[in-house]
């Protein structure tokens, strides 16, 4: 459990931020189902639960209301609970199934509230002090395999390159959260003009996740690595040398989506100089579809790409 108060103080603009205070609970991950002394050979026993709390106390305010009652009435409370379960079993030999689910839960000690005022004609806002909570949750499934390529050579201090490559394809769900929760309320003189808002739109951890997503990714993780002789006539031991520490290529698939369903390809890359005294890293990102004359994508593949 680690507990912090925090004081930000503007003087240009007179704005404080405090946090009265800040705390974060975290629990290790723990295997209820797993045998004596700890033995975890199938899949249940490897059930794996974590669980982390975090609560703030949040007061901002101006110079001339601190140390006055009313820097506390604005002031927002909350607490976010979030808890995952995670196992992993092998699948015909060779790959290994990672299922996983997650859970969140909010509490709010003040919301967001909207009316239509008849005399203005407008929707009026105002905070309301009180209890309101959602929650919202996700299940995935993973699964990797390890592949392995070698490549030996006969002459020079060179002896041998090994290529591992760690395809990965998951799939992840979520439901569309934010329409259990929000509200509508007329915002003109027109009935028919409706305004979709949330409650939760001001809190400190933010509003229940929008839009559904069910999509499929996909990555793949390559590594290099060489084997060496060594220098030394004396030293029988082949030195190891990492090439290319990683060269990771993802995307995903939004099976909701009603168009651009794929994600941009992310390409990542690492490797390492001087015995690791110097790290060299780069990453590019590709996106399968065109734009327009405005910079906006468009449901139409670039040329080449399909």
């Amino acid at each position: 459990m680690n507990a912090t108060a925090t004081h930000s103080q503007n003087t240009n603009t007179q704005a404080i931020t405090m946090t009265l205070p800040s705390m974060q609970v975290n629990m290790d991950r723990v295997y209820p189902f797993a045998g004596k002394g700890g033995i975890k050979k199938n899949a249940l026993q490897k059930v794996g639960l974590n669980y982390s709390m975090k609560g703030d106390y949040r007061i901002n305010t101006v110079d001339s209301l601190f140390f006055k009652p009313e820097m506390f009435e604005t002031a927002k409370a909350g607490i976010q609970h979030t808890t995952s379960a995670n196992t992993n079993m092998k699948v015909l030999k060779y790959f290994t199934l990672s299922p996983s689910a997650n859970f969140k839960e909010v509490w709010n000690w003040d919301y967001t509230n909207r009316y239509y005022d008849p005399t203005t004609g407008t929707a009026v806002k105002e905070r309301v002090n009180g209890f309101k909570s959602f929650r919202e949750y996700s299940a995935g499934l993973a699964l990797s395999t390890n592949i392995y390529g070698l490549f030996n050579f006969k002459k020079g201090r060179l002896k041998s390159i090994r290529h591992t490559i760690r395809p990965s394809i998951s799939y992840g769900y979520r439901p569309d959260f934010a329409n259990k929760y929000n509200q509508q309320v007329q915002q003109s003189t027109d009935p028919t003009d409706i305004l979709t808002y949330s409650p939760f739109e001001d809190g400190i951890y933010g509003r229940p996740g929008a839009g559904l997503s069910n999509a499929v990714g996909i990555s793949i993780n390559n590594v290099l690595e060489a084997k060496v002789a060594s220098k030394d006539s004396t030293n029988v031991e082949d030195q190891k040398i990492t090439l290319l520490n990683n060269l990771n290529f993802s995307t995903s698939y939004n099976i909701a989506a009603d168009s651009l369903r794929w994600s941009p390809v992310s390409m990542t890359a690492g490797t390492r100089f001087f015995k690791d005294k110097l790290s060299l890293n780069f990453g590019a990102i590709f996106d399968p579809y065109q734009v327009n004359e405005n910079g906006n994508r468009i449901n139409k593949f670039n040329p080449g790409i399909l």
